[in-house]
């Protein structure tokens, strides 16, 4: 054999060996086992918030349901005994990240659970890819993961943000758009530029197929003009009409907001049945960037790779001082709204839109519970919404119960949630569709994930691979 050749040879056996070690340094960990269905909670609280607190119950579950709850014996027994039992937690805002061979998807399942978040409602596929695998592993219990209710593509008009889509400029089109998104997914989510006549034969269409439309506030439309069910984010509020200033430069508007403006916005969502889904935390989040050193330390963010700290969620250089007051102000303004709304009877859900910066997947539905604290509601006023009213607005009957025949999604505390938001640091087990997850189990899925994300090759790499393809979006967006 030549010197070439065996020189060659080397080269190429090298060559696979680091393509072995990469591959093996990027593998996600395994994901945590699916549980059969089926489970007994023996001698435990069964709380409702908002309606009952039942002591000292024995709930058991055959498959995915809640199969029969009645009076424990004198001494249950059992792991749970003494605990507190709630509804499992919904998001009513959420994105999932697209598939990236990095785990992503998993992870993010898996962090809903692991915080109590067993449904969410999936607010828009951003390019087409990020629904269905999250979808279909709850369906076929492939990993763990949360109830999804999707709502598929965004609904535009001449202009477009993301490549999942459907742009509609004439009315004539609302009647087969709605079909086509009714046929496969359970809401439709209008986006910023659909002209007011559009908008409105789309929420006609929709109302007639039963098809919620949430979403955003559109420039050309005021908040009294919007044709939603449920309103995302509190737009349309701040900046009446025309095209706002980028986020978050826009949020300076809030300071001008008047108390009779924010009457006014009250009075026509009361009027109209509309629900709202604020996302506070999305505020809060985006304040807390200021130090983004900080931000990027804290427990949560700690719980996700560094490229989402240092890169996805990388600080704005050019949002300064006055930005981010301006962004604490309209946080501040908009939990006055909250009370108000609350006082008026306006629905209220919580969501997060986890994917944006430092929302992090089920932590930050807990952030959410306690800024809706901040806003007035008692503990329990609050858990009422992220279980019970925010479950009944989906579309899968008795989700958000405890009774015979309900969807078996729980949460296990060891202290009651409804009588301090603390104790949601004391969650015990998850049940996500009949199958019940243990805080030793969940705590063991994290801690592999956190020593396989914090390597020193996953970091370096994953690192390298974001900034490359991030590099590549933002030279497209600027060529457009």
């Amino acid at each position: 054999m030549s010197v070439l050749l065996r020189v060659l040879l080397a080269l190429i056996a090298l060559l696979v060996l680091a393509a072995a070690v990469v591959f093996l340094a990027l593998r996600p960990p395994a994901p945590l086992p699916v549980p059969a269905q089926g489970a007994t909670l023996a001698g435990v609280q069964l709380v409702e918030p908002g309606l009952s607190r039942r002591p000292n119950q024995t709930l058991r579950i055959a498959g995915s349901r809640i199969a029969s709850i009645g009076p424990a014996s004198a001494d249950p027994g059992g792991d749970y005994a003494g605990m507190t039992v709630l509804p499992g937690l919904v998001d009513m805002h959420a994105h999932m990240p697209p598939p990236s061979g990095l785990g992503s998807t998993e992870h993010f399942a898996f962090l809903f659970l692991a915080h109590g978040v067993t449904s969410i409602r999936h607010a828009g596929d951003i390019d087409g890819t990020t629904l269905e695998p999250i979808r279909t592993a709850f369906a076929e219990a492939r990993f763990p993961a949360p109830r999804v209710f999707g709502c598929g593509p965004f609904v535009d008009g001449p202009e477009k943000i993301w490549a999942n889509t459907r742009q509609v400029l004439d009315p004539a089109e609302a009647d087969e758009v709605v079909d086509e998104i009714a046929a496969e997914y359970d809401c439709l989510k209008a986006y910023d530029t659909l002209s007011p006549e559009v908008a409105l034969a789309i929420h006609r269409a929709a109302l007639v197929r039963g098809l919620p439309v949430i979403g955003h506030v559109p420039y050309g439309s005021s908040f009294e003009e919007a044709q939603l069910d449920d309103a995302q984010h509190l737009m349309g509020i701040a900046s009446v009409r025309g095209e706002p200033a980028p986020f978050p430069r826009n949020l300076v508007a809030w300071r001008n907001v008047s108390d009779q403006r924010l009457a006014e916005v009250v009075a026509s969502a009361a009027a109209r049945g509309m629900a709202i889904t604020p996302t506070l935390v999305v505020l809060d989040r985006l304040a807390a960037m200021e130090d983004h050193a900080a931000a990027a330390r804290e427990a949560d963010a700690l719980l996700v790779p560094r490229y989402y700290r240092d890169l996805v969620w990388a600080q704005n250089p050019e949002l300064g001082p006055e930005v981010y007051a301006d962004v604490r102000a309209a946080l501040e303004r908009e939990l006055e709204l909250i009370a108000l709304f609350h006082e008026a009877g306006v629905e209220l859900h919580l969501g997060t839109d986890v994917l944006v910066g430092f929302v992090v997947p089920g932590a930050s539905l807990h952030r959410e519970l306690r800024l809706f604290e901040r806003a007035g509601f008692t503990p329990e006023g609050a858990l009422t919404i992220a279980t019970r009213t925010n479950a009944a607005y989906l579309s899968d009957e008795g989700l958000g119960r405890l009774m015979v025949g309900a969807p078996a999604d729980l949460v296990v505390f060891r202290e009651d949630p409804t009588r301090d938001l603390a104790a949601l640091d004391t969650l015990e087990a998850v049940v996500s569709d009949g199958r019940l997850y243990t805080r030793a189990d969940i705590d063991e899925q994290l801690a592999r994930h956190a020593s396989h994300h914090d390597g020193f090759l996953f970091d370096r790499i994953s690192v390298a691979i974001i900034r490359r393809v991030l590099d590549r979006v933002y030279e497209e967006r600027d060529g457009d």
